[in-house]
């Protein structure tokens, strides 16, 4: 799980004048990114060099950005874009299967950052958990390992293992808002 503070909003000029924020900002955003370009492009490689090109580009000009939309609303649009630039010049598509104009989906675009926002959400309370807790739910929910493999892997039973995970799914419904889990859940099923 990453444990960087996922709720830290940026500034354009602390990613102007901070190598460590840009560097904290790219690995918030770019996985997430990832996942949205591959969506739009449905090719892994491509999506991943897509976000890269993006955060190259935005290393390299960002002494001279003058940008008003907040920085990870204008990563999402700026990676829709480059996928749809993709789309149109990648030749197995045929120009007739594209329109002229694809325009930018606020919408989704909305609904792709609120989920970022929840996933960052799950992840500190994840992060929150105590250490076995953790552990054990990792390997369980995250990971997908049977009780039995995850009890033999950290010497424990499968009570145990089956009490932690339990415990673990208390402080979520706990500390996270069910719809928060529902979307996560679907997410996840969805991918």
């Amino acid at each position: 799980m990453n444990q960087l503070n996922q709720s830290e909003n940026y500034s354009w000029e602390q990613l102007q004048r901070d190598p460590a924020a840009f560097e904290r900002f790219f690995k918030i955003t770019a996985a997430a990114l990832c996942v949205y370009a591959l969506r739009i492009v449905k090719d892994r490689q491509a999506a991943e060099d897509i976000v890269q090109d993006f955060f190259s580009r935005l290393w390299q000009k960002r002494g001279q950005l003058n940008i008003q939309a907040p920085p990870q609303r204008y990563a999402y649009r700026a990676v829709h874009n480059a996928c749809l630039n993709y789309l149109r010049d990648n030749p197995v598509i045929s120009d007739n299967a594209l329109p002229e104009h694809i325009p930018v989906d606020e919408e989704a675009i909305e609904r792709e950052l609120q989920l970022q926002q929840r996933i960052q959400q799950l992840e500190q309370v994840v992060a929150g958990l105590p250490q076995q807790c953790r552990t054990v739910f990792e390997k369980v929910c995250l990971e997908r390992k049977k009780y039995k493999v995850v009890a033999a892997e950290l010497g424990i039973s499968v009570f145990t293992v089956r009490n932690q995970v339990a415990k673990a799914y208390e402080i979520l419904r706990n500390n996270i808002l069910l719809e928060l889990i529902c979307l996560l859940v679907l997410d996840l099923l969805a991918g």
